[in-house]
């Protein structure tokens, strides 16, 4: 009789999926740009967003992509010392 009550409360804890012992889960979520390419990314994104849609308004560019096309060539030139690659992988 003595031994039944800590036998039962062991048992009951450890059917209780041991929730006395809780441990981090690791998800594997998508790797985080260092806050420096992040910034450079997000102004990548929203120069050209900026620029293309300038071209279009002013006629220089027929479609979407064309505009795209001529904003990243006019990004490369003005702001070489950003890595557009940086820019691309991070959205």
């Amino acid at each position: 009789m003595k031994y039944s009550a800590p036998a039962l409360l062991l048992a009951l804890a450890l059917a209780s999926g041991c929730s006395l012992f809780p441990s981090k889960s690791k998800k594997a979520g998508p790797p985080k740009l260092p806050p420096a390419a992040e910034i450079e990314a997000e102004f990548h994104d929203r120069w050209i967003d900026r620029r293309a849609h300038e071209l279009l308004a002013a006629g220089v560019a027929k479609t979407e992509e064309e505009a795209k096309a001529m904003a990243a060539s006019e990004f490369a030139k003005q702001f070489p010392f950003i890595r557009s690659s940086a820019a691309r992988s991070g959205r």
